[in-house]
């Protein structure tokens, strides 16, 4: 933690702690004290959005807007000078509206967290506990709460109240179980067991008479607005909303406790209060119609996560349909690259930013365990020769492609969610690959097999390089021409004599930065037996051609032929008038 990060926290506990201390010291500015406290911890929440910027802040939006509508109820409420007296209508609602931010905010904390993996079970389990605790206060306390100062009702809102903290608790417990290590999780549920306690002391104040300002209560609830402003403030909020780097196993279909028991628990409110009006008056509405929200809103949760599960695997699963399919008829790598580059950017989410490589070019020289399976990794784990390329984003898919490596940069968030297609992609490209490897083989085969039979019986050398410039192929008829016969996986360099290799590299370099016309020149080469031979070369850059995959290069001994030249030429030469007078002359003086 840097000293700014330290001097802002400081600051901030400072001056909660000084509002906080108005609360018990001068409880006739109570509702000053509380508005200055609930502001105080929505600006830092509005803060820590600014300065820290977290991918996702809607969820950080919504804690303030909670901590904004219960600021409102306790300025309101504090205006009341009568002790007993019950907080005004308008508190109330303002503390009811405060409960849908929160859940609002917890469902964006809940969705894909990097430190809630799955929030399937999550929802189930608050459900059907949510549905307990209504049967437990309809069935059991209600009934013993009707005598006293406090009537049915009241304690019927009171406990709509408590059952809300109840569940924001046990998400923010969640969280912090994922996340132990996550400052920001722990603030958060420190709070909500803050809001927690404050209720419950609430009630039961309001039971002995009234709430007394500078209690338990108003303690749990400075504790709840401070703690949850600080944990805005932290580095370790964005943590909270960052996607994981992988699938999060409890988004799987099937997972959590199942429709039926969620369905179930949607129906108990319902029953209870047809059971209730059935045998008399109704004395638990507020509790009820809380929980029947409270499961309502879980069950669409739920439903709204399947159904975009399965609108996201029926998208997928078309991309990769038509990815196999193009797959199928292409016929070199190049087209193998671009359909996996095509169906990549269709699998990640609309507009995503990204880079995309695909290289075979240093397979060789990659780390085994990155030729295992896909995952994702920090950048910085990467080759340091891909940073540059694989721009500015923190984390890369890495996916082996048979003989090639895929690389895909994107934020995390939309790296998880192409995972399983991708490796699935990866697969049908490397089939694709092993396919026109061993289809270009044979056609090589072929093709050697065909110029085999045709320069078998010609006096011409007839070499086929790779790639690497190693010899293929070569004709028979070298072994007349250079009285060699090329070792297997040999260079071009490494037939001729030292002597000449400068000559032989001069014209291979221009040919390998030609075009496939050729290159052509003429190469005086020394014989193991020392005599030398003149040969003329031709070079034709053929690696493209699918048949051939090679550079040709084709020799012809003309030795005999420019010694006949240079003798015609001689003799051209002595029978003109100029070669007469010289001789005339050389024979008369000497």
């Amino acid at each position: 933690m840097g000293r700014r990060q330290i001097l802002i926290t400081a600051v901030y506990g400072v001056l909660m702690t000084a509002l906080g201390s108005v609360v018990f010291v001068a409880p006739d500015l109570d509702s000053v004290a509380w508005a200055g406290i609930g502001l105080c911890g929505a600006g830092a929440i509005v803060f820590g959005i600014r300065r820290i910027q977290p991918q996702r802040p809607g969820p950080w939006w919504a804690l303030a807007g909670a901590l904004v509508a219960m600021t409102a109820g306790d300025f309101m409420f504090g205006l009341i000078v009568d002790a007993g007296a019950d907080p005004p209508p308008l508190a109330n609602l303002c503390y009811l509206a405060m409960f849908p931010l929160v859940a609002t905010a917890l469902i964006g904390l809940t969705r894909t967290s990097s430190a809630l993996g799955g929030r399937a079970g999550l929802l189930d389990l608050l459900a059907v506990g949510g549905a307990a605790l209504l049967a437990a206060w309809v069935f059991i306390v209600s009934p013993r709460l009707g005598t006293g100062s406090v009537t049915a009702t009241e304690w019927s809102i009171q406990a709509a109240f408590t059952l809300g903290d109840v569940i924001v608790l046990v998400v923010t417990v969640r969280l912090v179980r994922a996340a132990p290590r996550n400052p920001s999780a722990v603030l958060l549920a420190i709070g909500a067991a803050g809001m927690l306690v404050g209720d419950v002391a609430y009630g039961i104040a309001q039971s002995g008479g009234g709430l007394a300002p500078g209690g338990p209560a108003d303690l749990a609830y400075v504790v709840l607005y401070a703690t949850w402003g600080a944990a805005a403030l932290l580095p370790s909020m964005v943590r909270l909303t960052d996607p994981p780097a992988s699938p999060p196993p409890g988004d799987e279909p099937g997972r959590g406790l199942g429709m039926v028991p969620l369905l179930a628990a949607v129906g108990v409110a319902p029953v209870v209060l047809v059971g209730q009006a059935l045998t008399g008056p109704v004395h638990d509405g507020p509790v009820i119609a809380v929980a029947f929200g409270i499961s309502l809103a879980l069950l669409v949760t739920r439903l709204n996560d399947a159904v975009r599960r399965h609108a996201d695997g029926l998208r997928r699963e078309r991309t990769l349909r038509h990815a196999g399919t193009v797959l199928v008829s292409v016929t070199d790598a190049g087209a193998v690259a671009v359909a996996v580059r095509t169906a990549v950017r269709e699998l990640l989410p609309v507009d995503a930013p990204h880079v995309i490589v695909v290289d075979s070019s240093l397979t060789d020289l990659l780390p085994l365990n990155e030729l295992s399976a896909p995952r994702v990794v920090p950048l910085h784990l990467t080759p340091p020769l891909w940073h540059e390329r694989l721009g500015d984003f923190g984390y890369v898919l890495v996916c082996p492609l048979d003989a090639a490596v895929l690389y895909i940069a994107a934020e995390r968030r939309d790296l998880r969610v192409v995972v399983d297609a991708v490796t699935v992609l990866a697969g049908q490209a490397a089939l694709a690959l092993a396919r026109i490897a061993l289809t270009e083989a044979a056609s090589r085969r072929d093709s050697d097999d065909y110029l085999r039979a045709v320069a078998e019986h010609t006096n011409d050398v007839v070499l086929v390089l790779d790639d690497d410039e190693r010899i293929r192929y070569t004709s028979p008829s070298v072994t007349d021409l250079l009285g060699i016969w090329p070792t297997p996986f040999a260079t071009l360099r490494e037939i001729v004599s030292p002597d000449d290799r400068d000559q032989v590299d001069a014209t291979l370099g221009v040919a390998l930065t030609g075009g496939r016309d050729g290159t052509r020149d003429t190469w005086s080469l020394r014989r193991p037996d020392g005599t030398r031979v003149l040969v003329e070369v031709r070079f034709r850059d053929l690696r493209d051609d699918r048949l051939v995959r090679g550079m040709v290069i084709t020799m012809r001994d003309v030795t005999e032929q420019r010694r006949h030249e240079l003798e015609l030429l001689r003799r051209h030469w002595e029978d003109t008038p100029g070669a007469a007078n010289r001789d005339n002359s050389a024979r008369k003086y000497h």
